[in-house]
């Protein structure tokens, strides 16, 4: 049997970042030997470097100012790969 994780990677479109760099948005829990492992056993990809940033829930008041929305936290990923990376 094959056990894949149950985790989301999003790819993340980020300006800025070299050709080798890529974004994901991963979630709070992912930390970053998570993140290597799973895009080098999963994708076949070689890893270079992993930076994470966190990000926290951002609660806003709707106009008429009853209702209040939230986001949720999230950790946004930036992977250097050793090739370049061109978007599908």
């Amino acid at each position: 049997k094959v056990y894949l994780p149950n985790i989301v990677f999003k790819l993340v479109r980020a300006p800025n970042l070299q050709p080798n760099q890529v974004a994901f948005r991963v979630p709070p829990s992912c930390n970053k030997f998570d993140i290597h492992s799973y895009l080098t056993n999963i994708y076949g990809v070689n890893v270079q470097e992993v930076r994470t940033m966190n990000y926290a829930t951002v609660h806003k008041k709707a106009r008429n100012g009853k209702m209040e929305v939230q986001s949720s936290a999230y950790k946004k990923a930036i992977v250097t790969l050793d090739e370049t990376f061109h978007w599908p």
